[in-house]
């Protein structure tokens, strides 16, 4: 009779050991669960700053971006007044000159206009044409001519002076040719000859010719 109380002992320990992995797998599943959230709160966190930062760096982009456009209309504002004051600056400058030059040519008719490195017409008498060249350095400036002497008419002997003249008409300069020989004369000029005459014309110091005017002797 002793053995049959025995029995219930020994079949409750498999329900004691199923009920205390029953109880460890939800723990592992709760302990799980709580590292899921936790990295889930994370990652929500970063993401939020992320958004954030993104946010500021936006907004100061955009501030900066306003201030630059600002700045760049007032500067395109600044140019076009400073363009619009140049060409008008210009234009009276281009007008005062033309009044000056008119004015210098009325009261000196026989002036022209003096254009380097250009054939400039003459065809009076003998003279045909007068080609001038600057040459030198800055403030030691020389003004060469090349003038091209045709004869239709008998045999003569050229005689000719070259005035220079600045801006206001006052004469700056002058080279002569004629049959004396320290001015570097031509001689004689036959009928249909055509010759070339080479010279230096001296001028003041610091002046700038812009009218020229040729002279028969």
């Amino acid at each position: 009779m002793i053995l049959p109380m025995n029995k219930p002992l020994i079949a409750s320990e498999p329900r004691k050991s199923s009920r205390r992995r029953s109880s460890s797998r939800r723990s592992g599943t709760l302990h799980s669960r709580s590292r899921l959230t936790q990295i889930l709160g994370v990652a929500l966190t970063l993401s939020l700053a992320i958004n954030l930062l993104m946010a500021i760096a936006l907004a100061s982009y955009v501030r900066k971006s306003n201030l630059l456009s600002n700045v760049s209309n007032s500067l395109r504002l600044q140019l076009t007044d400073i363009t619009e004051q140049s060409e008008r600056k210009t234009s009276q400058i281009q007008t005062l000159k033309n009044e000056v030059k008119e004015l210098t040519l009325k009261r000196l008719p026989g002036l022209k206009a003096l254009n380097y490195d250009a054939v400039l017409q003459i065809n009076k008498n003998y003279v045909k044409n007068i080609v001038f060249t600057r040459t030198g350095k800055k403030g030691t400036r020389l003004y060469e001519y090349k003038v091209v002497l045709e004869n239709r008419k008998s045999a003569l002997q050229p005689a000719l002076k070259v005035l220079l003249f600045d801006r206001n008409g006052i004469q700056v300069g002058m080279s002569e040719l004629s049959n004396k020989s320290e001015h570097g004369g031509i001689t004689r000029l036959d009928q249909d000859e055509v010759r070339t005459h080479y010279a230096v014309v001296q001028l003041a110091e610091d002046a700038e010719p812009e009218y020229f005017q040729v002279i028969l002797l």
